[in-house]
């Protein structure tokens, strides 16, 4: 029977939350994953404080409902609620670093065993149509500051036909080596993707041109023989952060008059509904956004019932019969 004598007593919480961050290291978790953590988990603390709770031992049932209501009723700084995607992931943390004590025994009880998690019925997001989509990926960047240099509309260029082309995620766009990139294959190597797991996923024709066009023009501009690895890079030849993605997304956007906001996981969403609109098949959708659940491809693709109903004249035999006598008829 666990006791609270296998924990120190001197232990505070942010002692117990610095030892479970590096256990999320030493098992080489995503970065984005120890990103999340470092963002709720202080978060979680402050609430603790004000509730004059000073040891995660003492946190029970009743704190993580009180604090998953708190959730519930935040408003951004824009007046919008928390989307329950954002709160699920806040308590999915907080109930991982519960559990991660109670395997310690660090604690007696896990207070988050009983949590209701919201679950989102759809992923609120936006999905670009296939014209916005054409304009964006046709405009051409302009910078409006003192210069303007063409590598990094090249670079631009191509990172929004990848993102657009190949539906990564923000994360595994940026940790994109050189050396993942084959050209002569037409692949691209996506590796420790969610649930670290490595996938290869072709490279439409119109990606493969403009990575072509960046790998022999821009790329070599920005790095300018420093051994970097990366393969897209800033203009002073880093490493692209999500941070400087997610600027350069919101640049072209309102270069192509978009009112959309642009995101690398829009651009997700738009390449998979596109695909299934255009009757690609739910496996192979899949198989490319690197889901282990036909369930998450279904919910992330938002298939209507329009759609739905267009494929099926394509292809279920009863209704191409139909379509071939009415035919005839005429």
């Amino acid at each position: 029977m666990p006791t609270h004598a296998d924990a120190d007593p001197h232990h505070t919480p942010e002692a117990f939350i610095e030892a479970f961050l590096l256990e999320l290291r030493r098992r080489n978790v995503s970065a984005a994953l120890l990103d999340q953590a470092h963002q709720v988990l202080p978060r979680f603390l402050a609430h603790l404080r004000e509730k004059q709770i000073h040891d995660l031992r003492a946190v029970s049932e009743e704190t993580i409902e009180a604090y998953a209501c708190r959730l519930a009723q935040h408003k951004t700084r824009h007046g919008r609620p928390l989307a329950d995607a954002t709160q699920l992931a806040h308590l999915l943390m907080i109930r991982r670093l519960f559990r991660f004590l109670l395997k310690r025994r660090w604690i007696l009880l896990d207070p988050t065993k009983n949590l209701v998690l919201p679950r989102p019925k759809t992923l609120p997001r936006r999905v670009l149509t296939p014209s916005q989509a054409r304009r964006l990926m046709n405009t051409a960047h302009r910078y409006h500051g003192r210069w303007w240099w063409p590598h990094v509309e090249t670079r631009d260029h191509a990172v929004l036909e990848t993102l657009y082309g190949t539906g990564i995620r923000r994360a595994e766009c940026c940790r994109l080596d050189l050396g993942d990139l084959d050209l002569s294959q037409g692949q691209l190597l996506i590796r420790n993707g969610k649930g670290k797991k490595d996938r290869l996923v072709p490279l439409p024709v119109r990606a493969r041109l403009a990575l072509d066009a960046y790998v022999r023009e821009a790329r070599p501009a920005f790095v300018r023989g420093r051994r970097e690895r990366a393969l897209f890079t800033t203009w002073r030849g880093a490493r692209l952060k999500p941070v400087t993605l997610a600027a350069m997304l919101k640049r072209r956007a309102k270069a192509a008059g978009l009112t959309v906001p642009l995101s690398p996981h829009v651009l997700r969403h738009t390449c998979a509904t596109h695909l299934l609109r255009g009757g690609a098949d739910v496996r192979h959708v899949q198989e490319l956004l690197g889901h282990d659940s036909i369930d998450s491809t279904m919910r992330y693709t938002r298939v209507n019932v329009t759609d739905l109903a267009k494929v099926m004249a394509r292809a279920h035999p009863r209704e191409r019969d139909w379509e071939r006598n009415n035919n005839r008829s005429r």
